[in-house]
């Protein structure tokens, strides 16, 4: 009998992801002026995900009491280590993003001169870019034409490089592991080494205060009968974790370009344990990756960023400073680190309503 789950669970919170990024840039650059300040990478990417897991805890807690058998659907950032914390407490949990998908714009314009938007119709059923790695630093394994079966990979290399496609950190990459990253710059340099091509963040994206503020009062509308749903639901899911729900369920399986899972095997070259990103197909029986292998210089890059999720989840999960300290010494954005340290322990302190079990720690 298939044991199809009670309830979905879907999450795309952020703990005002707006006041608390300007509160950690400005205490950064207090303690650490130079340092670069990014979503996922260095001081403001742990305390960020620090908060995250508080608030996922508290949600993975009522989903054991409430719904146990259920399936957390969750886009929210750091997707891998909010995803592994949920996984760590129980939970049937998978990570939806659509950075890497993003890459077929590039695709159809280096192929083809195609100006395509979301949901690049053209590229996405003319070719097949197999993507595999952490959340938001995934590689191109493989680009196939799908009619002929046809591998192009290292021809759209070189005609994006003659068409100067690249942005500086990918072309990097590329020189290095003769893959393609499609996540573009403005992510993928939270897991590199700050040089000429790396900026700092001084806000956040996901919308403006005046956008959040409109959008609660549509949700709060609905709620209270005084006003229409169907504008809610206007705007197209890139992630599409509907498609999830409705697969896991017992009704059409559904093939995702990439989704995040624990690795329990689908990439053997990167630790067990911590959520990895590839192609998956979800059935009713569950959710099954495709199984792949990384080049190994692609191994060198991932293995350290899965190390630093994972270390980071632990310290959330324990409560233990030092394996905050141990993310920060790998992490490669943080070239100071006892400012690192130092900037970390001072945006900890400035949470506490939202991180109280560090706050003591840290006497």
């Amino acid at each position: 009998m298939q044991n199809f789950p009670d309830t979905i669970v879907i999450c795309c919170a952020a703990v005002e992801l707006q006041r608390r990024f300007a509160m950690d840039v400005a205490i950064i650059r207090r303690y650490y002026p130079e340092h670069l300040i990014t979503e996922f990478g260095g001081v403001q990417g742990i305390s960020y995900s620090l908060r995250q897991i508080a608030m996922i805890k508290k949600l993975a807690e009522a989903m054991r009491r409430l719904c146990p058998n259920a399936w957390l659907l969750s886009s929210s950032n750091p997707l891998p280590r909010v995803c592994q914390a949920a996984h760590q407490m129980g939970i049937h949990t998978a990570g939806f993003c659509s950075n890497s998908m993003g890459g077929h714009h590039l695709i159809g314009r280096v192929l083809h001169g195609w100006d395509e938007d979301y949901p690049w119709p053209q590229a996405v059923a003319r070719y097949e870019a197999v993507m595999a790695g952490i959340n938001h630093f995934t590689f191109t394994l493989s680009l196939r034409e799908r009619a002929s079966g046809r591998e192009l990979l290292a021809e759209f290399i070189a005609r994006a490089r003659q068409q100067n496609g690249f942005e500086p950190h990918t072309a990097e990459l590329v020189q290095q592991t003769d893959c393609w990253p499609a996540n573009g710059d403005a992510h993928m340099q939270d897991f590199l080494p700050p040089n000429a091509a790396s900026h700092s963040l001084e806000l956040t994206s996901h919308g403006t205060a005046a956008e959040r503020e409109a959008r609660l009062a549509e949700l709060q509308a609905a709620a209270d009968g005084r006003g229409p749903w169907e504008p809610l639901v206007a705007h197209r899911a890139w992630e599409k974790p509907i498609d999830f729900a409705v697969a896991v369920s017992g009704g059409r399986a559904a093939t995702f370009h990439s989704l995040n899972l624990i690795n329990a095997g689908q990439l053997p070259d990167l630790p067990a344990g911590v959520f990895v990103e590839t192609p998956t197909v979800v059935d009713s029986q569950g959710a099954h990756p495709r199984r792949l292998r990384l080049p190994e210089p692609v191994v060198r890059l991932n293995r350290p960023q899965a190390e630093i999720n994972d270390l980071i989840v632990q310290g959330a999960l324990t409560s233990q400073m030092a394996r905050l300290d141990e993310a920060l010494e790998l992490d490669p954005t943080v070239l100071d680190k006892a400012a690192g340290q130092q900037a970390l322990r001072a945006c900890i302190a400035a949470h506490p309503d939202v991180m109280p079990v560090f706050h003591e720690s840290l006497t």
